[in-house]
């Protein structure tokens, strides 16, 4: 089965085809916000690769943890969200 990414773009396409074709106000939405959903997706996967290259470690693990909550690009484990929600 494909990664979480790929299906979340392969989804995206295909209401984007079914839906975003006409000249309508709800093609007009879905373009927008697929637009955006894009783009938030990926500036958080910038944020990520940013966190992999920084120096604290214990805010890169939340920046990282944050970041891919909202992704779901790693499984997070049990103990890694016992240690990150700390500072929740």
């Amino acid at each position: 089965m494909p990664h979480g990414d790929t299906l979340v773009e392969w989804r995206l396409r295909a209401l984007e085809q079914t839906y975003g074709q006409a000249d309508d106000e709800l093609a007009k939405d879905l373009n927008w916000l697929a637009f955006e959903l894009r783009r938030a997706r990926a500036a958080l996967t910038e944020i990520i690769t940013l966190a992999n290259d920084a120096e604290d470690p214990v805010a890169l693990t939340r920046l990282r943890f944050v970041a891919n909550r909202a992704l779901g690009l790693y499984e997070v484990t049990d103990t890694l969200k016992k240690d990150t929600s700390a500072g929740d």
